[in-house]
């Protein structure tokens, strides 16, 4: 629903348009009768110039024309009425869209999915929102939302999508609004405001369960995103439920590419019939496309390894053993070598839970080689910890602290202060097990300080 804000403002643009309509017809002295005929009813303008209702934009393209006046001085009318009117979904361009900002919006979109986000920045970075239209404007924040979660630019994206779904919501459409409140969610998720992403991707699942949502990639994300911050909030019941709603979504599918592209054709076919032009676009040039799915399988194996997790944490080791392994499978053929190293370190940490040590080194070194050959600071730190957690257990207490040292540095290095201040605390706990209580208050203030500048990075 658009906000309490948005409505008065819509109020108060519609008040400016009757007056300017009003106005402009009586200087030409033209009636009610003569501006409403053929396509309105007297009592509709008469309803508009009071300031009643609030016309359409196609309407009030039809009223401009008959005036003889720009579509601009109907709603503008006062320096801030460009503001106003944006932000209840009318823009002066919609009389008339440029197409070339079409096509940078589709190109930049393009290298998003590529994940080449400074050339999508770039190209985004000349759009003037106050200059396009309406629909343009949602696509602008959105992508430059998307652009900044790429950056891990987390607050700055809050911001951009937080507009992207008042414009949605100022244009009525439930699948702009959902689109970019899903994405919203991921960005506060990132900020570890757990509480937030929750809410935001909740409101996500209550417009798919109402029907209005019938895109299963964007129902598999809002299942794998709730999953996520259920397990987060520690609600581990609800959290394994989202995973297996996710698992099963694409389960229950055929997931070859041909399936896929008849299925966006549908929902293109769909859009087109109720108006909605640039979404059966966006459907059209994905089934145009002939989706490969790799994404959505990486994002099955990712769900399978989170899975596990949930498991493990109701102590149903053999389970998760099992989700990690399915998982790994599906990384390995991807050869997605920083998400298969994640699943190798979750493998390596439960058998050594189990007491299989040496099965356990195994699949960590198996980790420690997909991160080194990835170059990525936070896997290679993560196989690392469960490398050296093995060493501690098998006595080898002078590999395992070169290991944690090794580890420890690139976490520090990666500013992965969530993960860095996990790893701390392992090692204070494994150092005050030996004794070592001097070094074990160091790492535990390492870690409260790394705590301190995650929660410092969610404020700020």
């Amino acid at each position: 629903m658009p906000s309490l804000e948005t409505a008065n403002v819509g109020k108060a643009v519609a008040a400016r348009v009757g007056t300017n309509i009003r106005e402009v017809r009586t200087k030409l002295g033209m009636t009610q009768a003569q501006l409403a005929a053929p396509e309105f009813s007297i009592s509709y303008i008469s309803a508009i110039e009071r300031g009643k209702i609030r016309p359409s934009l196609k309407a009030l393209s039809i009223l401009a024309r008959r005036l003889d006046v720009p579509l601009t001085f109907l709603l503008e009318g006062s320096p801030s009425g460009a503001a106003e009117a944006r932000a209840v979904g009318y823009s002066p361009a919609d009389s008339g869209p440029d197409q070339r900002i079409d096509v940078d919006l589709i190109q930049a979109n393009v290298l998003v999915q590529q994940g080449a986000f400074q050339q999508a920045e770039q190209l985004l970075a000349p759009i003037q929102p106050e200059r396009i239209t309406t629909d343009q404007v949602y696509r602008l924040y959105l992508l430059r939302g998307q652009v900044h979660l790429g950056a891990g630019e987390y607050q700055e994206a809050v911001v951009d999508l937080r507009s992207a779904v008042s414009q949605g919501e100022a244009l009525t459409d439930s699948e702009y609004t959902e689109r970019a409140r899903n994405l919203l969610g991921k960005a506060y998720f990132l900020l570890y405001n757990y509480t937030l992403a929750m809410e935001n991707h909740q409101r996500c699942n209550t417009a798919i369960e109402n029907g209005q949502i019938g895109d299963p990639v964007f129902c598999l994300d809002v299942f794998s995103n709730l999953a996520n911050d259920y397990f987060r909030l520690g609600d581990l019941e609800k959290s394994v439920e989202f995973y297996h709603r996710a698992l099963d979504l694409l389960g229950s599918a055929n997931r070859d590419s041909k399936s896929f592209a008849q299925k966006y054709m549908d929902i293109s076919q769909h859009y087109k019939a109720v108006g909605k032009l640039p979404m059966a676009r966006e459907y059209a040039l994905r089934s145009l496309a002939v989706y490969e799915m790799r994404d959505e399988q990486r994002l099955v194996g990712l769900t399978h390894q989170r899975l596990g997790k949930a498991l493990e944490k109701q102590s149903n080791l053999e389970d998760a053993e099992q989700e990690y392994r399915q998982a790994i499978a599906i990384e390995r053929e991807l050869n997605d070598e920083v998400s298969a190293s994640l699943c190798h370190t979750s493998l390596a940490e439960l058998l050594l839970k189990r007491g299989q040590k040496a099965e356990a080194e195994q699949e960590a070194q198996e980790a420690l080689t997909f991160a080194r050959s990835s170059d990525d600071a936070q896997t290679q730190g993560q196989a690392l910890i469960a490398l050296a957690q093995i060493h501690h257990q098998n006595g080898d207490f002078a590999s395992a602290d070169s290991l944690f040292t090794q580890a420890l540095e690139l976490l520090d290095a990666s500013q992965a202060h969530e993960i860095a201040a996990s790893a701390y605390f392992r090692f204070a706990n494994l150092l005050e097990e030996r004794g070592e209580v001097q070094r074990s208050l160091s790492a535990i203030k390492k870690a409260y300080e790394h705590q301190r500048l995650g929660k410092r990075g969610d404020l700020e």
